[in-house]
């Protein structure tokens, strides 16, 4: 066999033995699906801090409280048993009958999609306290925005439960001058006391 031999390069000629060097490799970004992008603004509205004018602070910003979603899942999931347990019983009892047994099935899938969306609207309703304004956004495919000034405040009533005691939530009543607003009531608030306690300060402001 014969042996390669590796020749040097010679004293004082200056020749250096190149190497090479690594090339990057450009990646190109990957471009986002319009329908996964309009899937995304849908399961993901707009902040509502965008819906704040220019100089205004916000004060307070929260959900309402998460047993809103609690109690639809649990009516969900006593209407997904109970017709769990009429597919059971249909086909022990009649096996031949696979037109109920469908109209249930489809029932079935009908409540788990109303549950998910139930869950989407919750998370899309906020609920804002500004130096200014009180704030509620709701809506997940229709955003609607409620404001009332809190200069027109004239009262506010709190409303606890006793089961709103124990999980800290409850019902806030606003009373304002003029004519009947879509603010003068907002149910499970969590912590409502911070919220009463932000408006009791503007009507006690000079």
């Amino acid at each position: 066999m014969k042996k390669k031999t590796e020749i040097a390069p010679r004293a004082g000629t200056g020749l250096v033995p190149t190497r090479r060097t690594p090339v990057a490799r450009i990646t190109p970004s990957p471009v986002a699906h319009p329908g996964r992008a309009w899937l995304r603004e849908l399961l993901s509205p707009p902040p509502p801090h965008s819906y704040l004018a220019a100089g205004e602070q916000c004060l307070i910003t929260t959900r309402l409280h998460w047993a809103v979603p609690l109690r639809t899942m649990v009516r969900a999931a006593g209407a997904m048993s109970l017709a769990g347990l009429l597919l059971m019983v249909l086909s022990v009892l009649a096996p031949g009958v696979f037109l109920l047994q469908a109209v249930l099935f489809l029932l079935t899938l009908a409540h788990t999609a109303y549950l998910f969306y139930s869950v989407l609207l919750w998370r899309a309703d906020h609920i804002m306290v500004t130096d200014s304004r009180i704030i509620r956004v709701s809506g997940l495919i229709t955003h609607t925005v409620d404001a009332m000034r809190l200069s027109k405040i004239t009262d506010t009533t709190l409303t606890r439960p006793f089961l709103g005691r124990i999980l800290d939530y409850g019902t806030i009543r606003i009373e304002s001058s003029g004519q009947r607003q879509s603010l003068e009531r907002i149910d499970y608030v969590p912590s409502p006391g911070e919220i009463y306690r932000a408006t009791l300060a503007h009507l006690s402001a000079p």
